[in-house]
């Protein structure tokens, strides 16, 4: 039998073979079988893999009236997007004037390393203009060791709130921890939160899980009536696409068509700002297609324009429309 040293050895030696093999196989994929490629005609798919993000190289109309196989796509602002939606879904049409509207986005997870890219990730995000979407709303129980930052806790909807005499509580067992189903903290109390590990164990507040920072009142309605984000990125060996590691997408609620478009517009503001934090740093942009939509049956989805959207050949051709004004 050999020796620890010499199987450890040649596990890494496997481990390594095993990683260049895969990176090889990524960057010189084999050829697709003969029979699969007639099944994916069969569906709709051409002899060359679909791009997962769809090719943007058509020209910009230049009125209100445009055909898609000669143009792109149109880009709306969030207003113009709403009142398509609405008119859409009136009780004359589709019949559902207050549905939820959704929202799709796309995401560049490249990061500033070449060939380097970010894994998919999941992300609490707040709904400052909250709407009912038939979640109930949780139960936070807040840390703080100022009466300001208690003050604001308490205003943003904390059940229960305190400092180093709540922590004295809970670790004696004066207070049912179960009754919350959230815990968040300030961050200049966490060094004072050690006795409570064993008791809150996974529920311990934490800076990297979002549950701890210095703004309270935002985290508190994160957790209080926010939605969670999955950012999903496609398999490697999806049939018919090519592989994009770069590419990720998501989708989430922002409100509802009886709501006001500033109101919408500000869940989109502190969704879109929540991702990019979570998401990789880097100059380029994080999210680069954003789509508004209702349900499945309307197939259309509207693309809007956003400030913290990087299409870049949309922001191109209104600085060039601007010049040919000028």
């Amino acid at each position: 039998r050999a020796r620890q040293s010499t199987r450890a050895r040649k596990r890494k030696v496997t481990l390594d073979n095993i990683k260049k093999k895969a990176e090889r196989l990524r960057k010189n994929p084999p050829p697709i079988p003969k029979k699969v490629k007639l099944m994916l005609k069969a569906k709709g798919f051409g002899d060359e893999p679909l791009d997962w993000r769809l090719k943007d190289d058509k020209s910009f109309h230049e009125d209100d009236i445009w055909d898609e196989n000669w143009h792109t796509w149109r880009r709306q602002s969030l207003p113009e997007a709403l009142a398509c939606l609405r008119e859409h879904y009136h009780p004359s049409m589709l019949n559902d004037p207050n549905a939820i509207v959704n929202v799709r986005l796309e995401f560049n997870m490249a990061t500033s390393k070449k060939e380097r890219y970010a894994e998919g990730f999941n992300k609490m995000v707040p709904l400052l203009q909250a709407f009912e979407r038939g979640v109930a709303e949780k139960s936070i129980l807040a840390f703080a060791i100022s009466q300001e930052d208690q003050n604001a806790a308490t205003e943003a909807g904390a059940k229960k709130v305190g400092g180093l005499e709540l922590i004295e509580d809970i670790a004696k067992g004066k207070v049912d921890v179960v009754d919350f189903d959230h815990f968040i903290a300030h961050e200049d109390i966490l060094p004072d939160l050690k006795p409570l590990l064993g008791i809150l164990r996974d529920q311990m507040p934490k800076k990297n899980l979002g549950t701890a920072g210095k703004d309270l009142s935002k985290i508190v309605k994160t957790f209080m009536n926010g939605q969670l984000i999955q950012v999903n990125k496609k398999p490697a060996n999806t049939l018919g696409y090519k592989h994009d590691p770069s590419f990720a997408e998501c989708e989430a609620m922002v409100g509802r068509l009886e709501m006001s478009d500033e109101h919408i517009l500000t869940n989109l503001d502190v969704m879109l700002e929540s991702l990019e934090e979570a998401g990789p740093k880097k100059k380029q942009g994080f999210v680069t297609r954003a789509q508004l939509f209702v349900d499945t049956r309307l197939k259309t989805k509207f693309d809007i324009h956003h400030d913290r959207v990087d299409d870049t050949r949309w922001k191109n051709h209104v600085k060039e429309s601007k010049a040919a004004q000028n």
